[in-house]
Protein backbone atom coordinates (compact mmCIF):
# COMPACT_ATOMS: atom_id res chain seq x y z
CA UNK A 1 0.00 0.00 0.00
CA UNK A 2 0.68 3.77 -0.51
CA UNK A 3 -0.63 6.68 1.01
CA UNK A 4 -1.47 9.44 -1.33
CA UNK A 5 -1.90 13.37 -0.38
CA UNK A 6 -5.52 12.28 0.33
CA UNK A 7 -4.62 9.81 2.66
CA UNK A 8 -6.19 7.38 0.02
CA UNK A 9 -4.99 3.32 0.39
CA UNK A 10 -3.94 2.36 -2.94
CA UNK A 11 -2.83 -1.23 -3.98
CA UNK A 12 1.05 -1.33 -4.90
CA UNK A 13 2.52 -2.61 -7.70
CA UNK A 14 6.00 -4.16 -6.20
CA UNK A 15 7.60 -7.01 -7.94
CA UNK A 16 8.41 -9.77 -5.48
CA UNK A 17 9.57 -13.11 -6.37
CA UNK A 18 8.00 -14.92 -3.44
CA UNK A 19 5.06 -16.93 -2.49
CA UNK A 20 1.95 -15.70 -0.86
CA UNK A 21 -0.28 -18.65 -0.89
CA UNK A 22 -1.17 -18.66 2.71
CA UNK A 23 -2.10 -15.99 5.20
CA UNK A 24 1.42 -16.53 7.20
CA UNK A 25 3.56 -15.86 3.84
CA UNK A 26 1.31 -13.18 3.11
CA UNK A 27 2.26 -11.29 6.48
CA UNK A 28 6.22 -12.65 6.04
CA UNK A 29 6.41 -10.57 2.51
CA UNK A 30 4.15 -7.72 2.75
CA UNK A 31 5.45 -4.26 3.85
CA UNK A 32 2.83 -2.60 5.70
CA UNK A 33 4.92 0.22 6.89
CA UNK A 34 2.99 3.19 4.94
CA UNK A 35 -0.12 1.54 6.41
CA UNK A 36 0.91 2.27 9.56
CA UNK A 37 2.14 5.83 9.11
CA UNK A 38 -1.70 6.74 7.34
CA UNK A 39 -3.04 5.25 11.16
CA UNK A 40 -0.42 7.22 13.08
CA UNK A 41 -1.12 10.22 11.11
CA UNK A 42 -5.44 9.73 11.32
CA UNK A 43 -5.26 9.41 15.83
CA UNK A 44 -2.59 12.35 16.16
CA UNK A 45 -5.37 14.51 13.72
CA UNK A 46 -8.03 13.10 15.79
CA UNK A 47 -6.16 13.99 19.32
CA UNK A 48 -5.33 17.59 17.92
CA UNK A 49 -8.83 18.86 16.59
CA UNK A 50 -8.26 18.24 12.85
CA UNK A 51 -5.54 18.87 9.89
CA UNK A 52 -3.10 22.18 10.94
CA UNK A 53 -3.79 23.16 7.16
CA UNK A 54 -7.79 23.16 7.82
CA UNK A 55 -7.55 25.22 11.07
CA UNK A 56 -7.75 28.85 11.60
CA UNK A 57 -5.24 31.28 12.93
CA UNK A 58 -6.92 31.96 16.15
CA UNK A 59 -6.98 28.31 17.04
CA UNK A 60 -3.03 27.70 16.19
CA UNK A 61 -1.70 30.92 17.70
CA UNK A 62 -2.99 33.41 21.03
CA UNK A 63 -1.32 36.49 21.72
CA UNK A 64 0.74 37.02 24.99
CA UNK A 65 0.10 39.92 26.63
CA UNK A 66 2.37 39.56 29.72
CA UNK A 67 5.37 41.87 30.38
CA UNK A 68 8.32 39.92 29.97
CA UNK A 69 10.31 42.42 32.10
CA UNK A 70 8.10 42.71 34.81
CA UNK A 71 10.46 42.06 38.06
CA UNK A 72 8.71 41.68 41.09
CA UNK A 73 9.67 41.25 45.01
CA UNK A 74 9.48 37.48 44.63
CA UNK A 75 10.81 36.99 41.33
CA UNK A 76 13.93 38.39 42.18
CA UNK A 77 13.76 36.51 45.47
CA UNK A 78 13.22 33.04 43.56
CA UNK A 79 16.73 33.74 41.17
CA UNK A 80 18.90 31.73 41.59
CA UNK A 81 21.52 34.93 40.84
CA UNK A 82 20.00 36.91 43.82
CA UNK A 83 20.62 34.00 46.47
CA UNK A 84 23.88 35.06 47.40
CA UNK A 85 22.53 38.51 48.26
CA UNK A 86 19.95 37.27 50.92
CA UNK A 87 20.97 36.80 54.72
CA UNK A 88 22.37 33.82 55.57
CA UNK A 89 20.78 32.05 59.04
CA UNK A 90 24.19 30.44 59.98
CA UNK A 91 25.98 33.53 60.04
CA UNK A 92 25.46 36.41 63.04
CA UNK A 93 24.72 39.36 61.49
CA UNK A 94 27.38 41.99 62.09
CA UNK A 95 25.79 45.21 64.34
CA UNK A 96 27.91 48.45 65.18
CA UNK A 97 26.96 51.47 67.49
CA UNK A 98 24.46 53.64 65.14
CA UNK A 99 24.22 56.34 68.20
CA UNK A 100 21.00 57.96 69.77
CA UNK A 101 17.87 57.24 68.28
CA UNK A 102 16.37 60.09 66.95
CA UNK A 103 12.61 59.05 67.08
CA UNK A 104 10.45 59.97 70.13
CA UNK A 105 9.68 57.20 72.47
CA UNK A 106 5.83 57.38 72.85
CA UNK A 107 4.42 57.49 75.81
CA UNK A 108 3.11 54.22 77.75
CA UNK A 109 -0.77 54.81 78.29
CA UNK A 110 -2.40 53.95 81.36
CA UNK A 111 -5.09 51.61 81.57
CA UNK A 112 -8.65 53.63 82.28
CA UNK A 113 -8.91 53.77 86.30
CA UNK A 114 -11.91 50.87 87.16
CA UNK A 115 -14.80 52.16 88.82
CA UNK A 116 -14.95 52.34 92.86
CA UNK A 117 -17.94 49.42 93.16
CA UNK A 118 -15.33 47.22 91.26
CA UNK A 119 -12.54 47.85 93.23
CA UNK A 120 -14.58 47.21 96.75
CA UNK A 121 -15.87 44.38 95.27
CA UNK A 122 -12.29 42.29 94.60
CA UNK A 123 -11.18 40.40 97.73
CA UNK A 124 -8.02 41.76 99.51
CA UNK A 125 -5.07 39.31 99.50
CA UNK A 126 -3.71 39.19 103.27
CA UNK A 127 0.01 39.28 103.42
CA UNK A 128 1.01 36.71 106.28
CA UNK A 129 3.84 37.34 108.30
CA UNK A 130 6.02 34.04 108.78
CA UNK A 131 9.48 33.27 110.28
CA UNK A 132 12.15 32.08 107.75
CA UNK A 133 14.36 30.57 110.01
CA UNK A 134 11.91 28.68 112.43
CA UNK A 135 11.19 24.80 112.88
CA UNK A 136 8.37 24.16 110.93
CA UNK A 137 7.44 26.73 109.35
CA UNK A 138 5.73 26.59 105.74
CA UNK A 139 5.95 29.47 103.14
CA UNK A 140 2.61 30.24 101.67
CA UNK A 141 1.92 28.75 98.52
CA UNK A 142 1.28 30.98 95.54
CA UNK A 143 -1.42 29.98 92.75
CA UNK A 144 0.85 29.94 89.67
CA UNK A 145 0.17 31.79 86.47
CA UNK A 146 -2.19 29.78 83.80
CA UNK A 147 -0.40 32.21 81.28
CA UNK A 148 3.54 31.05 82.46
CA UNK A 149 5.05 27.79 81.23
CA UNK A 150 4.85 25.44 84.32
CA UNK A 151 7.66 24.60 86.60
CA UNK A 152 10.27 22.19 85.52
CA UNK A 153 9.80 18.60 87.17
CA UNK A 154 13.78 17.50 88.51
CA UNK A 155 14.07 14.25 87.14
CA UNK A 156 14.64 11.16 89.91
CA UNK A 157 17.53 10.35 91.18
CA UNK A 158 19.64 6.96 89.88
CA UNK A 159 18.84 4.70 92.71
CA UNK A 160 21.68 2.44 93.41
CA UNK A 161 19.85 0.20 95.41
CA UNK A 162 16.44 -0.79 96.12
CA UNK A 163 16.57 -3.34 99.09
CA UNK A 164 17.96 -2.92 102.57
CA UNK A 165 21.10 -4.31 102.42
CA UNK A 166 24.19 -2.49 103.22
CA UNK A 167 26.87 -1.78 101.24
CA UNK A 168 29.72 -3.53 103.92
CA UNK A 169 27.86 -6.16 105.57
CA UNK A 170 29.21 -7.02 108.95
CA UNK A 171 30.54 -10.76 109.32
CA UNK A 172 28.87 -13.07 112.30
CA UNK A 173 31.57 -12.48 115.38
CA UNK A 174 32.62 -16.08 115.56
CA UNK A 175 34.14 -15.09 111.79
CA UNK A 176 37.14 -12.89 113.75
CA UNK A 177 40.29 -13.75 114.23
CA UNK A 178 40.18 -14.60 117.67
CA UNK A 179 36.40 -15.47 118.33
CA UNK A 180 35.09 -16.42 122.22
CA UNK A 181 34.23 -19.71 122.02
CA UNK A 182 30.33 -19.10 122.35
CA UNK A 183 30.55 -17.08 119.15
CA UNK A 184 32.47 -19.66 117.48
CA UNK A 185 30.41 -21.92 118.06
CA UNK A 186 27.59 -20.27 116.99
CA UNK A 187 28.65 -19.74 113.88
CA UNK A 188 29.89 -23.49 113.41
CA UNK A 189 25.89 -24.36 113.94
CA UNK A 190 24.69 -22.22 111.44
CA UNK A 191 27.03 -23.66 108.84
CA UNK A 192 25.83 -27.32 110.14
CA UNK A 193 22.41 -26.18 109.81
CA UNK A 194 22.85 -25.39 106.33
CA UNK A 195 25.13 -28.35 105.29
CA UNK A 196 22.49 -30.56 107.01
CA UNK A 197 19.61 -28.79 105.02
CA UNK A 198 21.34 -29.04 101.50
CA UNK A 199 21.92 -33.09 101.82
CA UNK A 200 18.02 -33.40 102.90
CA UNK A 201 16.85 -32.03 100.13
CA UNK A 202 19.80 -33.59 97.95
CA UNK A 203 18.42 -36.98 99.01
CA UNK A 204 14.81 -36.05 98.79
CA UNK A 205 15.29 -35.14 95.28
CA UNK A 206 16.44 -38.48 94.79
CA UNK A 207 14.02 -40.54 96.59
CA UNK A 208 11.14 -38.40 95.04
CA UNK A 209 12.82 -39.82 91.72
CA UNK A 210 11.17 -42.42 90.23
CA UNK A 211 12.58 -45.83 90.40
CA UNK A 212 14.00 -47.45 86.98
CA UNK A 213 11.31 -50.24 86.16
CA UNK A 214 13.13 -54.22 86.39
CA UNK A 215 11.30 -56.55 83.89
CA UNK A 216 11.82 -60.35 84.85
CA UNK A 217 11.97 -62.64 82.07
CA UNK A 218 8.69 -64.74 83.33
CA UNK A 219 7.21 -61.15 83.14
CA UNK A 220 8.23 -60.97 79.59
CA UNK A 221 7.23 -63.81 78.32
CA UNK A 222 3.66 -63.40 80.11
CA UNK A 223 2.86 -60.67 78.20
CA UNK A 224 4.49 -61.34 74.75
CA UNK A 225 1.68 -64.44 75.46
CA UNK A 226 -1.00 -62.46 75.67
CA UNK A 227 -4.10 -63.56 73.20
CA UNK A 228 -2.03 -66.86 72.01
CA UNK A 229 -3.87 -69.17 73.83
CA UNK A 230 -7.99 -69.51 72.78
CA UNK A 231 -8.84 -69.25 76.48
CA UNK A 232 -9.57 -65.04 76.28
CA UNK A 233 -11.81 -65.34 73.28
CA UNK A 234 -14.01 -67.94 74.69
CA UNK A 235 -14.20 -66.15 77.90
CA UNK A 236 -15.07 -63.27 75.80
CA UNK A 237 -17.88 -64.91 74.12
CA UNK A 238 -19.58 -66.19 77.07
CA UNK A 239 -19.81 -62.69 78.47
CA UNK A 240 -21.67 -61.50 75.33
CA UNK A 241 -23.93 -64.43 75.01
CA UNK A 242 -25.04 -63.48 78.76
CA UNK A 243 -25.59 -59.46 78.22
CA UNK A 244 -28.06 -60.55 74.85
CA UNK A 245 -29.94 -62.87 77.21
CA UNK A 246 -30.71 -60.15 80.33
CA UNK A 247 -31.32 -57.86 77.48
CA UNK A 248 -33.70 -59.74 75.93
CA UNK A 249 -35.72 -61.07 79.23
CA UNK A 250 -36.16 -57.38 80.04
CA UNK A 251 -37.11 -55.98 76.91
CA UNK A 252 -39.65 -58.62 76.42
CA UNK A 253 -41.15 -57.68 79.81
CA UNK A 254 -45.18 -57.15 79.32
CA UNK A 255 -46.12 -56.46 83.01
CA UNK A 256 -47.77 -53.19 83.47
CA UNK A 257 -48.65 -50.94 86.26
CA UNK A 258 -52.34 -50.54 87.46
CA UNK A 259 -54.66 -47.66 88.08
CA UNK A 260 -54.39 -48.02 91.74
CA UNK A 261 -50.47 -48.18 91.67
CA UNK A 262 -50.27 -45.07 89.57
CA UNK A 263 -52.74 -43.09 92.42
CA UNK A 264 -50.63 -44.33 94.91
CA UNK A 265 -47.70 -42.82 93.38
CA UNK A 266 -49.29 -39.29 92.13
CA UNK A 267 -50.39 -38.60 96.09
CA UNK A 268 -46.90 -39.53 97.49
CA UNK A 269 -45.49 -36.91 94.93
CA UNK A 270 -47.86 -34.41 95.82
CA UNK A 271 -46.95 -35.47 99.59
CA UNK A 272 -43.61 -34.43 98.76
CA UNK A 273 -43.76 -31.29 97.14
CA UNK A 274 -46.11 -30.36 100.36
CA UNK A 275 -43.34 -31.48 102.73
CA UNK A 276 -40.26 -30.02 100.53
CA UNK A 277 -42.44 -26.39 100.59
CA UNK A 278 -43.12 -26.16 104.27
CA UNK A 279 -39.11 -27.07 104.84
CA UNK A 280 -38.29 -24.19 102.40
CA UNK A 281 -40.96 -22.02 104.65
CA UNK A 282 -39.40 -23.25 107.64
CA UNK A 283 -36.00 -22.14 106.99
CA UNK A 284 -36.95 -19.27 105.43
CA UNK A 285 -38.65 -18.09 109.16
CA UNK A 286 -35.26 -19.41 110.69
CA UNK A 287 -33.31 -17.15 108.74
CA UNK A 288 -35.09 -14.44 109.58
CA UNK A 289 -35.03 -15.06 113.00
CA UNK A 290 -31.53 -15.34 112.82
CA UNK A 291 -30.51 -11.96 111.28
CA UNK A 292 -28.32 -11.61 114.65
CA UNK A 293 -25.89 -14.35 113.64
CA UNK A 294 -26.06 -13.79 109.99
CA UNK A 295 -24.91 -10.02 110.61
CA UNK A 296 -21.98 -11.47 112.86
CA UNK A 297 -20.86 -14.00 110.75
CA UNK A 298 -20.29 -11.41 107.81
CA UNK A 299 -18.18 -9.21 110.44
CA UNK A 300 -15.96 -12.53 110.68
CA UNK A 301 -15.97 -12.71 107.17
CA UNK A 302 -14.97 -9.16 106.60
CA UNK A 303 -12.29 -9.27 109.57
CA UNK A 304 -10.84 -12.78 108.00
CA UNK A 305 -10.68 -10.78 104.09
CA UNK A 306 -8.93 -7.94 105.67
CA UNK A 307 -6.36 -10.31 107.69
CA UNK A 308 -5.79 -11.92 104.20
CA UNK A 309 -5.31 -8.67 102.34
CA UNK A 310 -3.15 -6.96 104.97
CA UNK A 311 -0.77 -10.35 105.09
CA UNK A 312 -0.53 -9.76 100.95
CA UNK A 313 0.21 -6.09 101.35
CA UNK A 314 3.07 -7.00 103.55
CA UNK A 315 3.93 -9.78 101.15
CA UNK A 316 4.43 -7.12 98.47
CA UNK A 317 6.36 -4.77 100.52
CA UNK A 318 8.95 -7.24 101.08
CA UNK A 319 9.05 -8.42 97.46
CA UNK A 320 10.01 -4.62 96.66
CA UNK A 321 13.18 -4.54 98.61
CA UNK A 322 13.90 -8.12 98.29
CA UNK A 323 17.55 -9.28 97.76
CA UNK A 324 17.95 -10.86 94.10
CA UNK A 325 14.75 -10.25 92.72
CA UNK A 326 16.29 -9.57 88.96
CA UNK A 327 16.99 -12.11 86.85
CA UNK A 328 15.62 -15.56 85.72
CA UNK A 329 18.47 -17.09 88.33
CA UNK A 330 17.64 -17.44 92.04
CA UNK A 331 20.03 -16.19 95.01
CA UNK A 332 22.60 -19.03 96.12
CA UNK A 333 22.07 -19.95 99.70
CA UNK A 334 25.36 -17.82 101.62
CA UNK A 335 27.38 -20.63 102.81
CA UNK A 336 29.18 -18.37 106.04
CA UNK A 337 32.91 -18.36 106.33
CA UNK A 338 34.19 -19.96 109.55
CA UNK A 339 37.38 -21.76 110.87
CA UNK A 340 37.85 -25.03 112.69
CA UNK A 341 39.27 -24.76 116.03
CA UNK A 342 42.52 -26.55 114.77
CA UNK A 343 42.53 -23.74 112.07
CA UNK A 344 42.20 -20.58 114.36
CA UNK A 345 45.00 -18.70 115.51
CA UNK A 346 45.76 -15.51 117.68
CA UNK A 347 48.32 -14.10 115.25
CA UNK A 348 46.90 -11.78 111.88
CA UNK A 349 50.17 -13.23 110.05
CA UNK A 350 49.16 -16.48 110.24
CA UNK A 351 45.90 -16.11 109.80
CA UNK A 352 44.44 -17.63 106.48
CA UNK A 353 41.05 -15.59 105.06
CA UNK A 354 39.05 -17.94 103.76
CA UNK A 355 36.87 -15.51 101.64
CA UNK A 356 37.41 -14.22 97.96
CA UNK A 357 37.22 -10.58 98.16
CA UNK A 358 35.71 -10.29 94.61
CA UNK A 359 33.06 -13.31 95.07
CA UNK A 360 31.67 -11.14 97.93
CA UNK A 361 31.62 -7.86 96.60
CA UNK A 362 30.19 -9.58 93.12
CA UNK A 363 27.42 -11.80 95.54
CA UNK A 364 26.86 -8.34 97.78
CA UNK A 365 26.07 -6.14 94.48
CA UNK A 366 23.86 -9.48 93.22
CA UNK A 367 22.06 -8.95 96.73
CA UNK A 368 21.50 -4.98 96.52
CA UNK A 369 20.05 -5.62 93.03
CA UNK A 370 22.83 -4.04 91.35
CA UNK A 371 23.79 -7.19 89.28
CA UNK A 372 20.80 -9.43 88.21
CA UNK A 373 21.13 -13.20 88.97
CA UNK A 374 22.08 -15.47 85.81
CA UNK A 375 22.18 -19.24 85.86
CA UNK A 376 25.15 -20.76 84.80
CA UNK A 377 26.08 -21.44 81.25
CA UNK A 378 27.13 -24.81 80.54
CA UNK A 379 28.95 -25.97 77.59
CA UNK A 380 26.37 -27.50 74.98
CA UNK A 381 25.78 -27.36 70.84
CA UNK A 382 23.04 -25.64 69.34
CA UNK A 383 22.43 -27.84 66.79
CA UNK A 384 23.43 -31.42 66.95
CA UNK A 385 26.56 -33.03 65.13
CA UNK A 386 25.34 -34.78 62.08
CA UNK A 387 27.50 -38.23 61.29
CA UNK A 388 27.73 -38.72 57.39
CA UNK A 389 29.13 -42.30 56.27
CA UNK A 390 31.57 -41.93 53.76
CA UNK A 391 31.23 -42.59 49.75
CA UNK A 392 34.19 -45.31 50.16
CA UNK A 393 31.86 -46.95 52.67
CA UNK A 394 29.12 -47.19 50.60
CA UNK A 395 30.84 -48.43 47.38
CA UNK A 396 30.97 -52.35 46.73
CA UNK A 397 33.42 -54.45 47.68
CA UNK A 398 35.03 -54.66 44.25
CA UNK A 399 34.72 -51.03 43.75
CA UNK A 400 37.07 -50.46 47.12
CA UNK A 401 39.36 -53.02 45.83
CA UNK A 402 39.94 -50.74 42.75
CA UNK A 403 40.17 -47.79 44.50
CA UNK A 404 42.49 -49.42 46.47
CA UNK A 405 45.25 -50.66 44.01
CA UNK A 406 44.49 -46.78 41.80
CA UNK A 407 45.79 -45.21 45.14
CA UNK A 408 48.88 -47.82 45.10
CA UNK A 409 49.63 -47.42 41.44
CA UNK A 410 49.75 -43.91 42.48
CA UNK A 411 52.07 -44.12 45.29
CA UNK A 412 54.59 -46.19 43.22
CA UNK A 413 54.57 -43.96 40.77
CA UNK A 414 55.64 -41.13 43.16
CA UNK A 415 58.13 -43.00 44.61
CA UNK A 416 59.87 -44.38 41.26
CA UNK A 417 59.96 -40.35 40.25
CA UNK A 418 61.59 -39.41 43.81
Amino acid sequence: FTQTNDYEAVVSTQSTGVSKKNKKAWRKHTDIADVEKFLEDKLREERTGGKPSEKKDKDLFYIDKTDIFETTKTKLENMKCHSELQIDTRVAPITGYSGPSKKKKKKKKCAPAAPMDIIIDQPKTESKIYDLWAQGSVAPKKTPDPCLRGAVVKAPEYKSSDTNVTAIELPHPGASYNPTFSDHQDLLKKANEIEVKREKDNLKAKRDAAPPIKITEADYLREMSIGLNGDDASEAEEEVTENEVTCQITCDRKDRKTRAQRNREKLEKLKAEELAEGKAAKQLSHQLRRIKAIKKEIRAESAAVEEVTKVRQAKKKANEVRPGKYGPGKLPVEQPDFLLPEEISSSLRKLVSPANPIQDRFANMQKRNMVEIRKQVVPHRKYALKYVEKWRRKLPEELKELTKMKTKKKKKAIKMSE
